[in-house]
C-alpha cells in the first residue's frame, strides 16, 4: 500500500491585508527582506512557493511568477504595497513547471527569461490547461468536504482553510477568461548574464534534477543564490534528483564553481519554503559529491543495488538535516531514494523494461522477461522494490488489474521479506474480487509488520464481508 514517503509539515502562518480589484482581500504572502534590493514573497499555502523580487537600477525583476496570471497579479499588488511600484523589466523562470511559470501572463510589459528546455516544456504543457483545471477543482471540492467534518477552530481546520484558499486561487486563475500560457521569450542553453545597472544576475544551467531545465541565479553584489526547486524540501529533507535522467557531474561542477569563492554566497533561496545559509549548501554539495563517487565505485565493483544501499549509509554530511528534525527512518528513506536515483544513471531499470514488455506483449511477457533478467548475473539492470510497486499501482489506476497483479507478484518474488509487497498484492487481489487470496496476503503483510494499519483494517473489512455464493449453472 505504501506508495510515497509522507512528511507532515507544521506551518506557522500569518496574512497581510491589501487591496485588489477595488476590494479588501487578504494577500497570501509573507515578506522577507534579504537586503534593500532582494525581497522574498512566500505564498502562504501548502506549497509555500518563493517569489523573489530584485530591485535593480534598470528596473524590477521577478523570479518565478507563480501558477496563474491571477497569482501574478497578487504578487504585483503585494510588491506595489511594499515598494510603491509594480512594473517589471524582467521575469525569470527557474524551471519549466507550470506552478511556478504560468504567472508569466500577468507581466506583459516584462521580458520573460528561462532555459531553452523550460520554454519548450511550458509550450508543450499548454495543452494540459483544461485537464489541470478540472483536477484542481476536484481537489478543491474534496478539501471543502473534509472541512465540513472538522471542528472549525481546530488546527487541522485552519490548515485546511489555507489549502482551500490556495486551491481556490489556482482554480480561479486557471478559469480566468482569456488566460494564456506565456513561455520565455529570451532563452539560453548554458549561461546568461543580465546587467541591471547596479546589479548583475548570473544565470547558469544546473542540469537535469528537479526538472529538465533547472537553473541557478547568482547575485554576486548581494551574495545571494536563487536555487529554484532543485532542492525540494519535504519536511527537513532536501530531496533532489526526481527526474529519470540526471546530470550529477554537472551539478557538482556548477556547485563547485559557485562555492570555490568563499565570499560569493551567504544566502541561498529555494523555490519553496526555506532560505538556507551558505554552510547548508556546502554540506549538501559535499554529500552529493561523496554519494555520486560512492555509487560509481560500487557499480564498478559489480554489486547490486541492495548491496550498494547497505554500503552507503546516511553520512555525517546530513547532520544539518538531523538537526532540523529528521529521524533516522526519514534519513534512511531519503538515502535510499537518492542512491537509487543516482544508480539509475549507470544501470537500466528492470521495472521499466518489464513495463515495456507488458505493454507490448502482455503480462506473461513481463514475467518471462523478469525471469531472464534475474537469471542473467551479467545483466546491466537494477531492481528496485519501490519502482515495481509504483508500476503496479499505475496499472491498477488504469483498471489493468491483471497487469498490476503480475507486477506485484514479481515484487513478492524479488522481495519476499518486505511487508509492503504483500500489502500491495493483497489490495490488487481484493480489487479483482479474489477475497481469499487477499486475506492470505494481508495476513502475511501484518505478520511481517504488525504496525501495518492498512493491512489490519483491510483484514477486518474482508473478514466482515459475506462471501458471495457462485451462481448455479
Amino acid at each position: 500500500m505504501q506508495r510515497f514517503p509522507t512528511y507532515i509539515l507544521s506551518l506557522s502562518l500569518a496574512f497581510a491585508a491589501t487591496a485588489a480589484a477595488g476590494e479588501d482581500v487578504e494577500q497570501p504572502f509573507r515578506v522577507q527582506r534579504l537586503s534593500d534590493r532582494v525581497l522574498v514573497f512566500t505564498e502562504i499555502s501548502p506549497w509555500e512557493s518563493n517569489h523573489v523580487v530584485i530591485v535593480g537600477a534598470d528596473g524590477l525583476v521577478l523570479v518565478d511568477p507563480g501558477h496563474t496570471a491571477l497569482m501574478g497579479r497578487l504578487i504585483r499588488e503585494a510588491v506595489a504595497e511594499e515598494l510603491g511600484r509594480d512594473r517589471f523589466a524582467y521575469v525569470i523562470d527557474t524551471h519549466g513547471h507550470w506552478g511556478h511559470t504560468w504567472g508569466n501572463a500577468a507581466f506583459p510589459e516584462a521580458i520573460v527569461i528561462g532555459h531553452e528546455q523550460a520554454a519548450r516544456a511550458i509550450e508543450a504543457d499548454r495543452a494540459n490547461l483544461e485537464r489541470r483545471a478540472e483536477f484542481i477543482r476536484a481537489q478543491l471540492e474534496r478539501t471543502k468536504l473534509r472541512m465540513d467534518e472538522l471542528d472549525a477552530v481546530s488546527e487541522e481546520a485552519r490548515d485546511l482553510r489555507i489549502e482551500r484558499d490556495h486551491l481556490d486561487r489556482i482554480a480561479r486563475g486557471l478559469g480566468d477568461a482569456g488566460f494564456t500560457v506565456r513561455p520565455p521569450r529570451l532563452t539560453f542553453s548554458d549561461r546568461l548574464n543580465l546587467d541591471l545597472g547596479d546589479l548583475t544576475l548570473e544565470m547558469v544551467f544546473l542540469g537535469r534534477g528537479h526538472s529538465p531545465s533547472d537553473i541557478v541565479i547568482l547575485i554576486p553584489e548581494e551574495k545571494i543564490l536563487l536555487m529554484g526547486c532543485f532542492f525540494l524540501e519535504q519536511g527537513p529533507l532536501p530531496v533532489f534528483g526526481t527526474q529519470t535522467v540526471l546530470d550529477p557531474d554537472r551539478w557538482i561542477e556548477v556547485f563547485g564553481a559557485l562555492l570555490d569563492n568563499e565570499n560569493a554566497i551567504e544566502q541561498v533561496v529555494l523555490g519553496q519554503h526555506s532560505v538556507w545559509t551558505r554552510d547548508r549548501l556546502v554540506a549538501i554539495r559535499g554529500y552529493m559529491s561523496d554519494l555520486w563517487a560512492g555509487v560509481k565505485a560500487l557499480e564498478a565493483e559489480g554489486v547490486d543495488l541492495e548491496t550498494a544501499l547497505s554500503r552507503l549509509p546516511a553520512s555525517e554530511s546530513l547532520d544539518f538535516v538531523r538537526d532540523a528534525g529528521a529521524s533516522e527512518e526519514d534519513l534512511a528513506r531519503f538515502q535510499r531514494f537518492e542512491v537509487t536515483a543516482l544508480w539509475r544513471q549507470l544501470k537500466e531499470s528492470a521495472a521499466a523494461k518489464i513495463e515495456q514488455a507488458i505493454n507490448e506483449h502482455g503480462p506473461e511477457a513481463g514475467t518471462e522477461l523478469y525471469r531472464k533478467l534475474v537469471a542473467d548475473i551479467h545483466s546491466d539492470v537494477y531492481f528496485d522494490e519501490n519502482e515495481f510497486n509504483l508500476l503496479g499501482y499505475r496499472f491498477l489506476g488504469q483498471d489493468r488489474v491483471d497487469e498490476a497483479i503480475t507486477v506485484f507478484e514479481l515484487n513478492v518474488d524479488r522481495y519476499p521479506e518486505s511487508w509492503n509487497v504483500y500489502d500491495s498484492l493483497g489490495e490488487a487481489c481484493a480489487v479483482r474480487g479474489d477475497r481469499e487470496r487477499a486475506i492470505e496476503l494481508y495476513r502475511r503483510s501484518v505478520e511481517l509488520n504488525p504496525e501495518n494499519a492498512n493491512g489490519v483494517q483491510a483484514l477486518e473489512r474482508l473478514d466482515a464481508e459475506v462471501p458471495t455464493a457462485p451462481a448455479e449453472g
